[in-house]
């Protein structure tokens, strides 16, 4: 008998490991609030829930991937929650960006119904998801994650484990903090370039072939070039609800964070002109109007 996987939201990434994870031969059950994240998930083949307890009385183990803290707190805790399955020994693994307090609180909260709650972060986007070449950070009890990394190699090129809770968070802040920072410099970047009268393609391809190449460059470039962001690999709502807990991690250290914090309000400032639902690589038309650059 296959392995039951729940997944409790079904958005542009749960609903992707979910598709990943069926192809893998595991029985899917998912919960969503959106009746059309639950169609797709059948159409996909998967089985609907009623809940997030009706998903963990019924799974070996629940992924969550959720678009807030407070839907966190609900799923865990509130009317229908993962806990109020009473289901002893159910390994939750945690996918979201949240303070690592929250997720500390809710690790408290899974413990005390019997359950282990881990802390898993992934880098990438759901493109990356169903082509499998996602990273992915585990953190927490090591023991009670080990039987379940099947599930993560599901949708993913590699996952480590990185020590104690909480570790999977900070990477995944790190990481974060780079690609925030690098989008925004590539941005400015090819935006000097227009304005020195370079033409985009020219500056992407000379790019690409110097010591300032990166893996953001080749993915956020053509972009620029074509002016075309509607890709799904990372919009201003995503880097808007993420950067600021990376900001408070750093406060709360005491850390000085100053290129990051120029980096997210150029973030912010993309947001005020309308540009929530459009890959970050967008920053480059923020930049040619800033700097009164027509193509």
């Amino acid at each position: 008998m296959s392995k039951i996987v729940g997944v409790v939201g079904l958005g542009a990434m749960g609903s992707a490991f979910a598709i990943m994870l069926v192809k893998a031969g595991f029985e899917v059950v998912g919960f969503d609030v959106r009746a059309a994240a639950l169609d797709e998930l059948e159409s996909n083949g998967g089985k609907r829930a009623g809940s997030p307890r009706d998903v963990a009385e019924q799974s070996d183990v629940v992924l969550l991937s959720l678009p807030s803290i407070e839907v966190f707190q609900d799923v865990i805790s509130g009317q229908g929650s993962v806990t109020s399955s009473g289901k002893a020994g159910l390994v939750v693994i945690d996918t979201c960006t949240m303070p690592i307090a929250v997720k500390e609180d809710g690790a408290r909260i899974v413990a005390d119904s019997g359950m282990t709650l881990i802390d898993g972060t992934v880098s990438g986007n759901r493109d990356m998801i169903l082509a499998k070449t996602l990273t992915a950070y585990m953190s927490g009890d090591e023991a009670a994650f080990a039987p379940h990394a099947d599930v993560i190699s599901a949708f993913t090129r590699k996952h480590s484990f990185v020590g104690p809770f909480g570790n999977a968070s900070k990477i995944k802040f790190v990481i974060n903090h780079l690609v925030c920072v690098m989008t925004a410099a590539n941005a400015e970047a090819m935006a000097m370039g227009l304005k020195a009268g370079l033409a985009a393609d020219d500056v992407f391809d000379l790019v690409k072939d110097s010591a300032a190449n990166s893996v953001l460059w080749e993915i956020r470039g053509p972009m620029m070039v074509s002016e075309d962001y509607t890709s799904s690999r990372g919009n201003f709502g995503m880097a808007s609800k993420d950067g600021p807990v990376i900001g408070e991690f750093a406060q709360d250290m005491h850390f000085p964070a100053p290129i990051f914090q120029t980096a997210l309000q150029m973030h912010h400032a993309a947001v005020g002109m309308g540009m929530y639902d459009i890959d970050t690589a967008a920053l480059c038309r923020l930049y040619e109007t800033i700097g009164g650059i027509e193509r």
